[in-house]
């Protein structure tokens, strides 16, 4: 009976072990941390090894793509500027002036290897074709 207890015991604490591994290894794998880009330029070069998430304003005539399909472009935080260089989807409002969130690495070279990229929607409704509110076509 005693050997039942402690088999029991043995294997409940393997299970516990386990499962606070997998729980410890999948936190922080998900840690992200989320700065702008003079917070990431502050913050080299301890930074060089944390992916991290960028937010930015993209900059006016900065958008080249690649020929291998790759996009490079800049984004501000309306002091400092980030070079950013992705391979991946492009969104479909991803243009100059929106407001873009990157994920990846900063790497020595000054250069922000991202894997993904998201372009945020306007806050504000407006109008193609000008129209105030209300007004007839």
């Amino acid at each position: 009976m005693l050997r039942g207890r402690i088999k029991f015991i043995i294997a409940i604490a393997v299970i516990v072990v386990t499962l606070s591994y997998l729980v410890y290894g999948g936190v922080k794998e998900a840690k992200v941390y989320y700065l702008t880009v003079g917070e990431l330029k502050e913050r080299v070069p301890s930074v060089y090894t944390d992916k991290v998430r960028v937010s930015g304003t993209v900059v006016p005539g900065s958008i080249k793509k690649d020929l291998d399909g790759g996009l490079e472009f800049k984004i501000t935080d309306g002091e400092r500027t980030l070079d950013v260089h992705y391979k991946g989807i492009i969104p479909d409002i991803f243009k100059d002036e929106v407001e873009a969130v990157v994920e990846g690495v900063y790497t020595p070279e000054n250069v922000f290897q991202a894997n993904v990229l998201l372009a945020k929607c306007p806050t504000k409704y407006e109008s193609l074709d000008g129209l105030e509110k209300g007004e007839n076509i």
